[in-house]
C-alpha cells in the first residue's frame, strides 16, 4: 500500500458477502477498509491495493463516500468513455487515475471526513467494493499546562490540566525523568488523559513534568517544573514580616530620627545666609540700610566743602 501524501494505518478490515437473487445474478462483494489520516487544507490519495485480472472485462468504476450512512457519488468511469463523470459538488477537486483507480483529494477539509468506497463492476455482473475511512487533522499546537493550587504546599493534591489551542482528535500523555505515568498510589489521571493529579504531595514529587498532545499528523509537548512551599518556609515568611522585615523596627527608627535632624539644619541655614538670596527680603533691608549710609556720608563731605 502506498501513501504519499497522507498518513496511513495497517489495520485491514475484511468481510465477503455472497448474494442471490434467484440464481439469475451472482455478486461478490468484498470490502477491504483501510485508515487514512489526512491533513486540512492538503490533498490526499486514496489508492486501491487490488488487481483487476481482466482490465477489459470491468464494465464500469465508481467513487463514493459514505458520511452519516448518507451515500454521495463523487465519480464513476467506464472504459467505454474516456471522460468519467464528476459530481458537481467535487468538481476542480479530485484527480482519478485510470489504470490504478486511485482517487486523489485536494483541498480537504473537516466536512470531508467519512468513508470512501470504490466499487468495480465486472461486465459478468460481479462487483467488488474497497472501502477507505478517511479521518482529517488539524496539526496540534504547543500544549499549556496550568497547576491547582497555585502556590502548592506539602501534602495538597496537585492538579496539572493540559490544553492546545488548536489541534483536532489530540491525545494527552504524561511523563516525567522520560517515564510514562499512570493511575496508581500517587497518580490519577483524567480519562482523556488531560489532567494529572498528584496525590497528598511531598518533596519527593518534585520536579519537571512532561504533557505531549498528539494526533494522527503532529506531537508536540511542554515541560512544566513543580515547586511546592514548605509549612517552614511559610511560618519564616510571616516571622519575617512582623519583626518589620530588613532592617527591622529598631533601623526605622533611627532612619527617622537622623531625617529629623537634617530637615532641622536645613531649617537653621537661611537665617546666617539671608545676604546670599538677592531676592530675599532680609537682603532687600539690607541694602536699604546701606544706600541710606552712603547717602549720609555723601552729604557731609558736600557740606565739609563748601564750609572751606
Amino acid at each position: 500500500m502506498s501513501c504519499e501524501i497522507a498518513a496511513c494505518d495497517e489495520t485491514l478490515l475484511s468481510d465477503e458477502k455472497l448474494l442471490s437473487d434467484s440464481g439469475r445474478r451472482l455478486v461478490l462483494a468484498v470490502s477491504q477498509q483501510k485508515t487514512i489520516h489526512g491533513t486540512i487544507s492538503e490533498s490526499v490519495l486514496l489508492p486501491m491495493k487490488q488487481n483487476i485480472s481482466h482490465p477489459n472485462e470491468v464494465f464500469s468504476l465508481e467513487w463514493r463516500v459514505i458520511q452519516n450512512k448518507t451515500v454521495r457519488s463523487i465519480l464513476i468511469f467506464s472504459p467505454r468513455s474516456p471522460i468519467p463523470y464528476v459530481s458537481e459538488s467535487f468538481k476542480n477537486r479530485v484527480n482519478f487515475s485510470h489504470s490504478k483507480s486511485e482517487l486523489l483529494l485536494k483541498n480537504i477539509q473537516l466536512s470531508d471526513e467519512g468513508i470512501y468506497e470504490l466499487e468495480v463492476t465486472t461486465s459478468d455482473g460481479k462487483s467488488t467494493k474497497y472501502a477507505v475511512m478517511l479521518t482529517v487533522n488539524v496539526a496540534v499546537s504547543i500544549p499549556r499546562i496550568e497547576v491547582f493550587p497555585e502556590v502548592p504546599q506539602m501534602g495538597d493534591n496537585v492538579t496539572l490540566q493540559c490544553s492546545v489551542l488548536e489541534g483536532n482528535l489530540v491525545q494527552y500523555s504524561w511523563y516525567r525523568c522520560e517515564q510514562s505515568l499512570y493511575d496508581g498510589k500517587n497518580y490519577r489521571l483524567s480519562h482523556n488523559n488531560r489532567s494529572l493529579t498528584l496525590l497528598n504531595i511531598q518533596e519527593s514529587e518534585v520536579g519537571t513534568y512532561r504533557c505531549q498532545a498528539r494526533n494522527h499528523i503532529s506531537v508536540k509537548h511542554r515541560d512544566f517544573v513543580l515547586q511546592i512551599c514548605t509549612s517552614t518556609s511559610v511560618i519564616a515568611r510571616y516571622v519575617y514580616i512582623g519583626y518589620g522585615g530588613y532592617p527591622g523596627y529598631i533601623g526605622y527608627i533611627l532612619i527617622l530620627v537622623l531625617c529629623y535632624q537634617w530637615i532641622k539644619e536645613l531649617q537653621k541655614r537661611p537665617k546666617d545666609n539671608d545676604a546670599i538670596y538677592e531676592n530675599s527680603k532680609p537682603v532687600k533691608q539690607k541694602l536699604s540700610v546701606t544706600r541710606s549710609a552712603e547717602t549720609k556720608m555723601c552729604n557731609m563731605r558736600m557740606s565739609n566743602r563748601w564750609g572751606r
